[in-house]
């Protein structure tokens, strides 16, 4: 596949995550940011959304009056997120290409999830609490390490559909390293042009503890965390914690 296929191909997974997935986990995690925001009041209102994806949360704080940057590696949904906002840049979560402080830094979207190993978690919230201002929050949500055996080793395919998008996630997990894999196939039309989707994703289970264990080796202690279930299925799908330096 050419460079250029494969651009337009991310572009048609991008578009179609945000419909299909997007905006429903948003409308959740809304619920927790209002809430936190209003417990924890600041006068400087400076927010980095690392991992910004199609830029929800970047609209989101800036409708509050934050100024907002957005970071993410994949230069597709960074197109998407042009759309809401105007301050991204393309970056790797592990080595920040910042070197501003920020009161309010957000990793949304199970994010972490997708680095690999111990190491690579407490590289990236390293490099977050290098940016972090002193009095700053770092706020942040992953997959309840339940979720994987339980949903990603399902059998049953995850579906949407829409009228401009069709999306089928296939999943599987491996317990032995705790390795989930996603394949994602289906179609989306951009500039009116179907475009075929097909993508391999592999996130990776993350104990309470072992989260803990690297924030605190890159200087950063959780202050609360929340399980929440974005999708209103009576479950803990999620681990939503709140953070500042030691």
């Amino acid at each position: 596949m050419s460079g250029r296929m494969k651009d337009e191909a991310y572009d048609a997974f991008a578009y179609a995550y945000d419909q299909a997935l997007g905006d429903r986990f948003f409308r959740s995690v809304r619920r927790l940011l209002n809430r936190v925001l209003a417990a924890h009041p600041t006068e400087e209102r400076t927010h980095l959304d690392v991992a910004c994806g199609t830029a929800l949360a970047i609209e989101f704080f800036e409708r509050r009056g934050y100024l907002s940057v957005g970071v993410d590696l994949s230069l597709p949904m960074l197109e998407v997120a042009r759309q809401r906002a105007r301050r991204l840049i393309a970056g790797d979560m592990r080595r920040l290409p910042l070197r501003g402080k920020f009161t309010r830094v957000t990793c949304l979207y199970d994010s972490l999830n997708h680095l690999k190993s111990s190491d690579e978690l407490a590289l990236a919230f390293t490099a977050i609490r290098e940016v972090l201002g002193d009095d700053g929050l770092f706020l942040f949500d992953v997959n309840h390490p339940d979720v994987y055996p339980e949903i990603w080793g399902n059998d049953e395919p995850f579906i949407a559909d829409g009228e401009d998008f069709h999306l089928r996630m296939a999943t599987k997990f491996r317990k032995r390293d705790r390795i989930a894999q996603a394949m994602v196939t289906g179609w989306a039309v951009i500039d009116g042009k179907r475009i075929p989707i097909r993508e391999r994703r592999e996130q990776r289970a993350y104990s309470e503890r072992e989260i803990i264990d690297a924030l605190a080796a890159a200087g950063l202690v959780p202050i609360e965390m929340i399980e929440f279930d974005p999708y209103a299925e009576g479950r803990s799908v999620k681990l939503f914690f709140v953070c500042r330096h030691l």
